[in-house]
């Protein structure tokens, strides 16, 4: 009787997953009426979905920060794709932004969606290499960026109904070592989203997220990773260099990622891209997105541990004491 149950059990829970699959996978229709307002589009998965949304006839407009990255993705997509100047770190050029694409909508109507995926990490390294001001300048384009870019175009949202896409990040569930100010940044968007979803849900505006794991992308390529550990160790001062010199010989020299950002290394950053594209364009989209292998199976298990088994997990096999270094690898 015992098996029965559990058998009973697998096959509902087999039976919910076919009828989720179903449930989620139904698109909207009309996608050519519908326009998307995208930040980050010069490279990575900015530009990924831009293009994808384009082909698919959706109109875009795309936010690039440089002028090359723009033309370069004008080159590559039809005439319905717009790009836009944008810094999200710069009020007015928020401002301008905003005001190009309700020229370019047709009268009367909104946006019907935002994706917020403008972002950076330009540090690797332990707490102690840090500044303030590198907390600000990531927090900057992370969150305040995300801010600034969704409470201007809220009112657009609002207009059709749409939704807002906030890129997140699976380090701002759970924080690992060695990228403290991105992690910070992240997990702020994170809540940041949770309470906007609460606040508009009956306004029919429907806000998600998408929490990448480690992809293969500019952000994580470690050739800058590893020139940005050694710029942020040497504005330390003498005490910190001193304890912290035997570690910056053995990453500069030979610089690798370990098994904590590498063992789940995805490869395919379609993942993300497909994720934002299904909160924008699904008729039963998920409030959040965990995508990759590391995320899905590694860091929710990890954020549901006690926190004193993380410690000892992150930590592992590095030796106690005093003199021990922190572990960043």
């Amino acid at each position: 009787m015992f098996w029965f149950y559990i058998w009973l059990f697998f096959c509902f829970v087999l039976l919910c997953k076919v009828f989720e699959e179903f449930y989620r996978n139904k698109r909207l229709p009309s996608l050519s009426s519908r326009y998307v307002f995208i930040t980050g589009c010069d490279t990575g998965f900015g530009n990924l979905v831009a293009r994808s949304l384009d082909a698919k006839g959706v109109n875009v407009f795309a936010g690039c920060l440089t002028t090359e990255s723009a033309k370069a993705l004008r080159d590559n997509c039809s005439s319905r794709l717009k790009t836009v100047q944008l810094d999200v770190t710069d009020k007015e050029s928020v401002q301008n932004a905003l005001s190009t694409v309700k020229k370019n909508l047709p009268e009367n109507q909104g946006l019907w969606g935002l994706v917020n995926n403008a972002g950076i990490m330009p540090n690797f390294c332990p707490t102690e290499f840090l500044t303030v001001g590198d907390f600000e300048k990531v927090s900057n384009v992370n969150l305040f960026g995300t801010i600034s870019v969704t409470l201007a175009f809220l009112p657009l949202i609002r207009k059709e109904r749409g939704r807002i896409v906030n890129v997140s990040s699976v380090v701002g569930l759970c924080g690992i070592p060695g990228c403290t100010d991105y992690s910070v940044s992240k997990a702020a968007v994170r809540m940041f989203s949770s309470c906007l979803r609460r606040e508009l849900y009956r306004s029919g505006v429907k806000v998600h997220t998408v929490e990448p794991g480690g992809f293969a992308t500019q952000i994580t390529n470690m050739n800058r990773l590893q020139d940005a550990f050694l710029k942020s160790y040497k504005q330390t001062d003498d005490e910190v260099k001193s304890y912290y010199s035997v570690i910056v010989e053995k990453v500069y020299k030979n610089f690798k990622p370990s098994r904590h950002h590498t063992f789940f290394m995805n490869g395919n950053p379609m993942m993300v891209s497909d994720a934002m594209e299904h909160a924008i364009l699904a008729v039963h989209p998920k409030s959040s997105y965990v995508v990759g292998n590391d995320a899905r199976y590694v860091f929710r298990f990890l954020h549901l541990l006690p926190e004193w088994i993380v410690d000892l997990l992150m930590a592992w096999p590095d030796p106690r004491g005093k003199e021990s270094l922190p572990r960043i690898f």
